[in-house]
């Protein structure tokens, strides 16, 4: 709202971190806004709502992931932007040129490289609780069995990430 009805809109700095800072806090939010609708049906008996497979819950572990990532490190960019322009003094000339490119790169980047990296270490599991975030898949249906042991009437691998 800020931005949309500001003279400026998205050509200051300052203005595209917020905006920056506002999608990774709606992709984070809407992870959690599902209401354990993408956890594996698996563990229905653990988790209200819970009418995912394991796929969904990879899908909205990768957004919240992301989501909270980025928003946490576009925090850190507003702060060095503040930084750069009160303690420095720096032009938004140079702003814009030198620094902003990192100021945006950095939270993106870093968000991007880490659910990829726990996307392909199969690190999006639900632990019984809200979110698909948990390293180790290891519900209490597990108890007993082995890493990679399906139990029957189950799809999910016991001990998967």
């Amino acid at each position: 709202w800020l931005i949309a009805n500001s003279k400026q809109r998205l050509s200051t700095t300052y203005h595209r971190i917020v905006l920056g800072m506002s999608i990774a806090d709606i992709l984070f939010s809407l992870s959690v806004a599902t209401f354990n609708l993408m956890t594996p049906s698996d563990i229905d008996y653990l988790a209200w709502n819970a009418h995912g497979n394991q796929a969904s819950c990879s899908a909205q572990g990768f957004v919240g992931t992301f989501g909270a990532h980025s928003g946490l490190l576009y925090s850190c960019s507003l702060n060095l932007y503040y930084l750069a322009v009160v303690r420095y003094q720096k032009k938004d000339y140079y702003i814009r040129n030198r620094i902003e490119p990192f100021l945006h790169g950095i939270p993106l980047g870093y968000a991007l490289i880490a659910v990829i990296t726990f996307l392909v270490k199969q690190n999006f599991n639900n632990g019984g609780g809200q979110n698909c975030i948990t390293p180790v898949y290891d519900p209490p249906h597990c108890i007993g069995y082995k890493d990679g042991d399906i139990r029957e009437g189950f799809t999910i691998p016991c001990g998967r990430g």
